[in-house]
């Protein structure tokens, strides 16, 4: 497994991914939707597979001497490592996004919740992208539509939510509760240690929702006349 993510990293890694990572500079502009920044990684992995079609990589892969199931998972370790980069771009992000941007923001605030969000921002589009790919092998267009449909879609019930939160928290008492933990920079070590279980868990929503999705598109492939 460890020689087929080298030929990923050799054969479909671009450079343009670096420019998309770029995009996390987005957290230190006032009052953004910090999420969005994880849609440009999604662009660059939407870029990558392109790639991988247009030099029929795929047809490539399974004439090694490894199954369909292995080429499925071989890329799927690929996107993950993608995903975790801009995870951990994030962290230094935040730290920046504190010092220098004007608090408080109206939008979602960056602090380690943010993290959380941004796993299941890749978690949807893993869910949704990866199996339409694997259903034909080749065709990317679509399937990246949908993802992408599913991802903003997932950004403003989020931002929504504790938008909502927020405008209630002076009435409803637990919307105050759930602004005064998630929504904020967190003040002390209890708040912080909300912010980092919630983050927690939305790791293992993406890790069982990124395994059910390999574990669909694996027998999708299986299907597939290459």
């Amino acid at each position: 497994m460890r020689d087929l993510l080298y030929k990923e990293f050799r054969l479909c890694m671009q450079p343009l991914t670096l420019i998309f990572y770029s995009f996390v500079l987005m957290l230190l502009i006032p009052n953004y939707m910090y999420l969005v920044p994880a849609f440009f990684t999604t662009n660059a992995i939407f870029n990558l597979f392109q790639r991988a079609v247009t030099n029929n990589d795929l047809a490539f892969t399974v004439m090694l001497p490894i199954g369909k199931k292995d080429a499925v998972k071989g890329r799927y370790m690929f996107v993950v490592l993608i995903e975790l980069v801009t995870v951990l771009l994030y962290v230094p992000m935040i730290l920046l996004n504190n010092l220098i941007v004007p608090q408080p923001t109206h939008l979602f605030a960056a602090c380690p919740t943010l993290i959380g969000g941004v796993l299941l921002v890749f978690a949807v589009f893993n869910s949704v992208f990866l199996p339409g790919f694997y259903k034909t092998g080749y065709k990317t267009g679509k399937p990246f539509l949908l993802s992408s449909i599913a991802v903003f879609l997932f950004i403003f019930l989020f931002e929504g939510f504790f938008m909502a939160a927020k405008l209630l928290s002076d009435t409803v008492w637990i919307a105050a509760k759930i602004t005064d933990t998630f929504n904020c920079i967190p003040k002390d070590g209890v708040t912080l240690a909300y912010q980092l279980i919630a983050a927690a868990v939305c790791m293992l929503a993406y890790a069982g929702a990124t395994a059910l999705s390999c574990r669909v598109s694996q027998k999708r492939l299986e299907k597939v006349d290459l």
